[in-house]
Parts: C-alpha cells; structure tokens; sequence
C-alpha cells in the first residue's frame, strides 16, 4: 500500500511503518504519559524510575547518527547510514577528489563530479540523494518524542533531588535528539545565508506522538529560535544533573552528555548566526578538551606508508603501522572524542554495524582497485605549510602499493600487483588493517572505532564565531592552540592572524572528509564557487545548489506546504 510519510505521519507512526504498528499508537494495554508519570517518575522510588528512564531512552545515542533501512526503503546497504549521507554531502563541494581520473572515480562519482543528469536536490531525486536525509532527521524526532513526552516539565517541577536530576537528565538527552532532527532538517533544506527571515519556510514542529492535524512550518527564524532554545534547556539541565562524563570508555563516549548537547548548540548557532551563542558554547568545550591528537598518531605518515607498501617474506608488511595507532580508529590514542562508538561487540550489533561505515568507504588503502582512491583538492594541500604535520599525512608521490586480501592464512595470500597509491591521496584514515584483521593482515573486514565528535570542531566553531563579530584576538587564541598542537615537532609553532579566511583554511584541512563539516561550512560561507582549484580535479563543474527542494513525502498531505 502507498502511504503518504508527511511529518505529522512520521512522527505518528514511528516513521514508515506497518498497519499493525499503527494500531499500537492507541494501543490501550500500554502505559499512558499520565500512568508513567504518577506511578512511576513521581513514586519516590528511586531504582523503579532510573530504570524506567533507561529502558524509554537508552537508544537515544544510535539515533545521533541513524544507520537503518528505512533511509533507502528497505534495502539495507552502505546507504543507510547517515555517515555515508554526510560523506557524498562533502563530495559536492571539491576539497575531496574521487578517485585518480574519471575511469577510477569511485562509489561516489555522480556527486563529486556534479553530474547533470543527478539532480540530487530535487524533491522526486533519487532515494539516497534528498529523500534518506529527510527521512533520517524524521526518524531522530520521532523516537525523541516517544520518550520526551513521558518526561514532562510538570513533572519535573513536581520532583526533587536525585529524582528531578535523573528526569532533567533523561529529558535533556531527549532534547537533544530532537534538537539534531530538526537541525539537519534546517542544514539540508534552507538557506543557511538567511537564517533570520520571518518569511521563508521553516519547519512545522510536532511535540506529540499521536496522530497530528497538520500544522503550518515556522518561519526560518522561528525554527531556529526553537532549535536553540532546545538545546538551551538541555545544557541546563545537564549542567544540573550529570555534566560532562569525560574519558575514552564505551560509557562515556557513547553517550549524550553536556558535552554533546554544547557541541550541537554551538553549531546550530553558526548556522543562524548567533555568534554569542556559539561563543559560550563552544568555550565551554574546549575548557574541558584541552589536549589533541598527537602527531605520531595522526594517520599514516609518508614515509610509513612507504614502508608498509613492502612485502615480507610470510605474504604481510612490515611493521610499521595498523589502526591501533591512528587516533581516527582507536579511542585510546584519541583524547578529542566527545561523542563515539566503539569498535566493540558489546555495544551491540547496530553499533558495531555502524562504526564500520565510514570507514570502508574513506580508508583508501583498502580497496584493490584503488576505486576509493580519496585525494586532496592540490590548491589545498600547497597552502599547508610544511611544519604543519597534517601535510605529512598527505601523499607527496606515487607509492606502488601490494594490496592484499587473504583466502586462507598462510601462502594462499593474493596480491594486487602494480597498484599506485597517487599523489595527494588523503591518509589520514589510511590504516591497512582493520582493529579485528591487524593479526592475520586481511583487507576483508574494516571494524574501527567511530570518533563522531571531537573536540578540535569547538576550537574552531569558537575561532569562527570571534572571527565573525570582529574579534581578531579572541580568533587568533582560539586558532593558535589547534595549530600549535599541528606543528611538526621540533618546529616552530605555527600561529594564526586571527582571520575569518585563516578560520575557513583551518576547517578545511582539519575536517577534511569528516562529519560533513566541509558541507555545513560552504553553505555557511556562501563561497562555493571558490573550491575545485586544484590541478588534480578531473571534474571541474561548479555545484548547482547546496539547499535540498523538501521532499514530496513531507509536503503531500500537507496544505501548509503549498
């Protein structure tokens, strides 16, 4: 049967599902909110209610960053993960290179190259281009809803002591959730260059998991005003039950702590232009992640990528180099991480399933045919200079490299021969192993750490929001500790002129291909045009539009849309 996935509907049903699963929407064997919140949250028993809070929200941290099928419709592949959305987001914009030349150009050729016959805007596009992204952020707001609406404010002010700070807790995390929702929603489909109109459409707000009446979209502004505000509430009420949970364990980064709730609101903030807000938030942050990824851990130098591309006399490499020591595989070596997932079964299979995504696709020493062979925009890398050791983890030639894949252990070994690893190929997830393939070598499985947030984003979230009311010092302190922190050892550190420009630079070759920051900042910047100079673009067409038409699935049903 066709249904018809507005919002309203969305939020209703849990998103895309089936006739028996609306009936459970008034199912009159489950608790209602009213049940929930006198028998439960207002009992006094302490044990009873922590657990009823964890069994209601204890998901909320896979909904950060979703990998589920309803993303493709059903068919469960490397495209319903939101990681992988967010990877083909920065391929529009050029810092990312796919592939050597247009005959190896990789899984994600039609959005690098912009091709014309895929309009990945458009409302009827195909599914993994608008309708996933859409369709992710509903799913967030949908299960932050379920839980939310049984953590109500009144009960709240109702509570005391240990019991209102477990609900301001719950409630928080939930907020967070539904905050993100609504931010994506916002990111992907209006002009981030007028975040104040009171003209332009927003997005209608639900806060009730029922059957809504459907409801006009706010106005940009006021979309954002409740974004903000969200987040606002949930900062303080982290701040006045569990903080930061600080440390490199499953239980402190898997989890939505404050941390995470002033990360998410220091960057809806750039994207309206509350600079103020971004400011504290960010501040905030970085007062609690003082320390950086070292250099010896920061991807693969060139001269180890040199060495690990020999073979050794039992069909191995050598041992120069495996994901335990690169920062972006293994949490143990990455003090920055505000929010991850461990590579780790215990975590559960989606989880585990998830953390793998990002990195079969950005790992371009995993594949044997080099299809995912990721360079850096060439006018990029000239503008590093040399005692960056970012630059290092770039490569400078051409290294032959023997990919590899295992039959069996031993000297069944298969080996690619005569393939080149080209210059400014990107190494900075660059592992050769996985963290469950390093003792047997095998190119087959790619299970790693997941650092989804870190810290080094609120330095320059922070630097970006000084920098942008005119604060020069402010940008310069703020930049200066990244780039001391960058700065080969046993060279001078590097130090900045406080600029937006040198802001811009140092967003583009810290978060080069990750979390779809060179996506939000070239929307946010409104400078598009000015990317894809380098000499080792193939592809030189300029990206039509940044701001997604809403889909038809929201807009059917809906008269508000029209």
């Amino acid at each position: 049967m066709k249904t018809h996935k507005i919002i309203s509907i969305a939020v209703a049903l849990g998103l895309l599902v089936s006739c028996g699963d609306r009936l459970d929407v008034t199912n009159p064997n489950k608790f209602t909110v009213k049940d929930i919140n006198e028998n439960i949250f207002l009992s006094g028993d302490e044990s009873k209610i922590k657990l009823a809070l964890e069994g209601m929200a204890n998901t909320m941290p896979v909904q950060m960053m979703i990998y589920d099928t309803k993303l493709t419709k059903g068919y469960g592949n490397r495209w319903s993960a939101d990681a992988t959305h967010q990877l083909a987001h920065d391929m529009l914009i050029g810092d990312i290179v796919s592939g050597p030349d247009a005959g190896h150009a990789g899984v994600f050729s039609n959005w690098y190259s912009v091709a014309s016959d895929f309009p990945y805007y458009r409302y009827n596009a195909d599914v993994v281009a608008n309708y996933a992204n859409y369709i992710s952020a509903c799913v967030k707001i949908s299960n932050a809803i379920k839980v939310m609406q049984n953590i109500s404010e009144e009960t709240i002010a109702k509570s005391s002591g240990a019991t209102q700070a477990m609900l301001k807790d719950y409630r928080a995390r939930c907020l967070v959730v539904y905050a993100l929702g609504y931010m994506e929603l916002m990111e992907i489909y209006t002009d981030l260059s007028a975040p104040d109109s009171e003209t332009a459409k927003g997005w209608p707000i639900y806060e009730n998991y029922a059957y809504n009446t459907p409801v006009a979209p706010l106005s940009v502004k006021e979309t954002w005003d409740r974004i903000i505000a969200d987040l606002q509430t949930a900062v303080k009420y982290f701040n006045e039950s569990i903080g930061y949970t600080l440390g490199n364990t499953e239980s402190t980064l898997y989890d939505i702590d404050l941390g995470v709730a002033q990360y998410l609101l220091a960057r809806a903030a750039l994207d309206c232009h509350r600079w103020d807000i971004a400011a504290a938030a960010a501040n905030d942050i970085v007062s609690h992640y003082p320390n950086f990824i070292s250099e010896e851990n920061w991807g693969m130098s060139n001269e180890t990528l040199e060495s690990v591309a020999q073979i050794t006399a039992d069909h191995g490499f050598l041992d120069g180099f495996n994901s335990d020591k690169n920062a972006f595989f293994n949490f143990k070596v990455n003090p920055e991480v505000i929010l991850g997932w461990e590579a780790s079964e215990s975590v559960g299979a989606n989880v585990t399933r998830k953390s793998a995504i990002p990195f079969v696709l950005q790992n371009p020493l995993l594949n044997g045919n080099m299809q995912s062979a990721w360079q850096i925009d060439a006018d990029l890398y000239n503008k590093i200079p040399d005692a960056d050791f970012r630059k290092d983890r770039i490569a400078s030639a051409d290294v032959a490299y023997p990919f590899y894949t295992v039959n069996t252990v031993g000297s069944d070994t298969t080996f690619f021969a005569g393939i080149v690893v080209p210059k400014y190929t990107n190494l900075k997830y660059a592992a050769t192993e996985s963290r469950d393939g390093k003792t047997i070598h095998d190119n087959s499985t790619w299970l790693t750490d997941f650092p989804y947030y870190r810290s080094s984003a609120a330095y320059l979230m922070l630097a970006e929001a000084y920098a942008q009311q005119g604060n020069t010092s402010g940008a310069k302190a703020a930049l200066d500790k990244l780039l001391a922190a960058r700065t080969k050892k046993g060279s001078t550190p590097m130090t900045s002129n406080g600029s937006l420009d040198d802001v811009k630079l140092q967003w583009r070759i810290e978060f080069w291909g990750e979390s779809n920051w060179s996506f939000l900042n070239a929307k946010r910047w409104g400078d598009i045009a000015n990317y894809r100079k380098g000499a080792n673009h193939w592809a030189k067409g300029v990206t039509p539009t940044l701001i997604w038409e809403v889909p038809e699935e929201e807009t059917i049903g809906n008269p508000y849309w029209n």
